[in-house]
């Protein structure tokens, strides 16, 4: 069992843990914004960072060539969508998860203090330098992790895609999963899509079926998995654990095996 996470960077897997987070970015006027998963990894399909609020903070006002997807963790934050004719404006509270069409200029901000996870994906090489532009369509859409598009039971008997195929995240989506003591992820493969899972409750162990290694990850641990590993998560530690992330971008064949009609949801869509 693999345990000096922050220390080596096995082959496929990596576990990255608080001390392994990136200096703050200076995104978040009031607060920190840190990589968590991004261009430091080597990442290229799912970027995840912590966002930090304090009270009365905000972001710079942002705007990516693709997607992007955050979940609240705690606290309050209200995101605001800069559209051409208005400022539209929305409070989110603690399981709220958010969706960024390509091109929306937003910022997110907190009177009372908040905690984020998540960011663009693909990976935003230009994340915070680009001056957004204002559209003309709105581009947000809100969800929340109490209501699933869809169910994928050989995850977990509880795993919900939340922003998802069905909303029309093809590249950046958010899952809440929850794994029962005892419960362990059925071993899976995405062939094109890179996996990140943020861990938010419970202690676990994360294997990297594919190299035979097993790492014990706790709360705050992120695991990322390269394109083409088998892994799986196992609730084996007696607690019951909590996590957000999911492959990026769609895995159309993991949502075909769950019953999905990805045809009908995303016509013509092909990924590589």
């Amino acid at each position: 069992m693999t345990s000096d996470k922050g220390k080596r960077t096995p082959v496929g897997m990596r576990v990255v843990s608080r001390q392994d987070w990136g200096e703050d970015l200076g995104l978040v006027q009031g607060g920190v914004w840190q990589e968590m998963v991004g261009p430091s990894l080597g990442a290229k399909c799912r970027s995840l960072y912590n966002l930090e609020f304090g009270p009365d903070s905000t972001t710079n006002a942002l705007a990516h060539t693709g997607e992007a997807v955050y979940y609240m963790n705690s606290g309050t934050v209200t995101v605001t969508e800069h559209l051409v004719y208005d400022d539209i404006s929305h409070d989110l509270g603690e399981g709220a998860m958010l969706h960024v069409k390509p091109g929306t200029s937003y910022t997110l901000s907190s009177t009372t203090g908040a905690r984020v996870v998540g960011g663009p994906s693909p990976v935003d090489p230009s994340l915070g330098v680009r001056t957004p532009d204002r559209h003309s369509t709105r581009g947000i859409t809100l969800r929340h992790r109490d209501i699933a598009g869809m169910k994928v039971p050989f995850i977990s008997r509880d795993a919900r895609l939340v922003v998802w195929l069905g909303d029309g995240a093809i590249t950046a989506n958010m899952n809440y999963v929850v794994l029962e003591p005892g419960e362990r992820n059925r071993e899976h493969v995405h062939a094109y899509s890179e996996d990140t899972i943020h861990i938010l409750e419970g202690h676990a162990t994360a294997e990297n079926v594919t190299t035979g290694e097993k790492f014990l990850v706790g709360p705050g641990d992120t695991i990322h998995i390269e394109i083409g590993f088998w892994h799986a998560v196992a609730a084996d530690q007696g607690e019951r654990v909590v996590s957000v992330g999911g492959p990026c971008p769609a895995d159309l064949d993991m949502l075909r095996a769950a019953g999905a009609d990805v045809e009908a949801l995303a016509p013509g869509l092909t990924l590589p």
